[in-house]
């Protein structure tokens, strides 16, 4: 009876997941990634888990195409729209991980919403403790490329992601494609921090952590990589 209330309990949150207002939805189960760094930081965040349901949104391009990282001091600042819209997209990805969260809760199931602001972040090596990156490439919703960022196929780099852990035996999503990174270096090319290079063989990407972040909080924002990245102009 316990497993028949359970399984139930999971196509209730499986049912919902088509409902949410996101552009992207991808699911891990977790028992298909054992020994993985996402299967590893889900555990240890919540050891009950079962899935990671990764929820995205597209960066509209309109916005994008005005941030630089160049300011004038005084003057008009358009990198603030896009400071703007990415608060908007971030508060919808929330809202959709507490979502799952709240159906895992209604059917008995524990959840952890993990918000696209706010994960905790080791500054040490400005490693948060759960990468939503490394999970929506594990839930097929894109590739990690030289950037550093998910390149998904319909958005490119251009995405908010937020995630939710779930006690839900849920269906995953299947691998996305091998993407068109390889062999492109505008984003290494471009970075204005210095803080992107050629990856060693069988790497995905080399990012000095510290100079971006660094950049980016002198320069007031840098959103370069996604920017210029040719994945769906």
């Amino acid at each position: 009876m316990e497993q028949l209330k359970r399984s139930n309990a999971s196509i209730a949150v499986q049912d919902s997941l088509p409902k949410l207002e996101v552009d992207l939805v991808g699911v891990v189960a977790l028992s298909d990634a054992k020994g993985s760094r996402v299967e590893k930081a889900a555990l240890k965040l919540l050891p009950a888990a079962r899935s990671v349901v990764v929820v995205a949104l597209g960066v509209f391009r309109e916005v994008l195409d005005h941030a630089r990282p160049e300011r004038t001091t005084g003057s008009a600042s358009l990198n603030d729209m896009l400071d703007r819209h990415l608060e908007y997209l971030s508060g919808r990805v929330t809202k959709a991980a507490y979502d799952i969260a709240r159906t895992s809760h209604r059917n008995g199931l524990k959840a952890l919403p993990l918000p696209a602001v706010g994960c905790p972040i080791d500054a040490r090596f400005i490693m948060s403790v759960f990468s939503y990156k490394h999970a929506g490439q594990a839930a097929g919703l894109g590739y990690i490329g030289r950037s550093s960022l998910l390149i998904t196929p319909n958005h490119g780099p251009r995405v908010r992601l937020a995630c939710c852990l779930t006690e839900a035996v849920l269906e995953p999503t299947a691998a996305a494609e091998p993407g068109m990174c390889e062999g492109c270096d505008i984003c290494i090319e471009n970075c204005p921090s210095k803080a992107l290079s050629v990856p060693q063989p069988g790497e995905p990407y080399a990012i000095n952590k510290f100079a971006c972040s660094a950049f980016r909080n002198a320069a007031g924002g840098c959103a370069e990589c996604m920017r210029l990245c040719p994945a769906v102009r």
